[in-house]
């Protein structure tokens, strides 16, 4: 699959990668906007963080010493530090974004980070990487770029959504979803498959092809 850099990283706390594509990622971005604690990762990594947005309760007195000249405070605690990392992207317009480390840790940071997916890509153009591949919210009938043996998975955020698929193993035909296990593990059989669906969000996840 071909994989796209954008301009703009956020790299949340949770898991660092360590696979090449979103390790490539992080040091193509022209900006990185770290949430709270990730700034001590990325720096160990080797690279400095543009801006570091969160409620700063992560973040140790000498990293907040040393990059004072980068940290946007955001004390309210009605969202998440990704979700605070987003808003402040979308602030300066910058819209084309891959989210890195934000699956990991506590099982219950990665479900939400992976649910905010659907109400950030009303406003950006987003993805979510991880280390074995990338996720993809889409709100309308999308062709997505594969190859043969890709493996794929549909999660709806919608119960009752019905959805129809080309160019998958497994097709869905007028599937009604109810429970996000429902179109897990499928696989790809050629360079592109369909998804067509009335509503959404869906949320969409392909493996990598290294």
């Amino acid at each position: 699959m071909t994989i796209i850099p954008s301009d703009t990283v956020i790299l949340a706390n949770g898991d660092f990668p360590n696979h090449p594509i979103p390790l490539g990622l992080l040091r193509d971005a022209v900006r990185i906007v770290c949430c709270d604690g990730a700034a001590a990762k990325l720096q160990a990594f080797g690279l400095m963080p543009t801006r570091i947005v969160g409620d700063l309760d992560s973040l140790t007195e000498e990293l907040r010493q040393k990059y004072a000249d980068r940290i946007a405070p955001v004390s309210e605690q009605s969202t998440n530090d990704l979700a605070k990392a987003f808003r402040f992207c979308v602030k300066r317009n910058w819209r084309d974004m891959a989210i890195l480390g934000a699956t990991g840790g506590r099982e219950d940071h990665t479900l939400g980070n992976l649910s905010l997916l659907a109400d950030f890509q009303e406003k950006a153009n987003v993805r979510l990487y991880t280390d074995t591949g990338v996720f993809t919210a889409v709100r309308k009938s999308t062709v997505f770029p594969s190859f043969p043996g890709q493996q794929v998975s549909l999660f709806s955020f919608t119960p009752g959504l019905r959805v129809y698929t080309e160019g998958l193993k497994y097709s869905l035909e007028d599937v009604p979803f109810t429970r996000w296990w429902q179109a897990t593990l499928n696989e790809s059989l050629s360079s592109e498959f369909r998804i067509t669906f009335l509503g959404g969000p869906l949320l969409v996840f392909q493996t990598y092809d290294v």
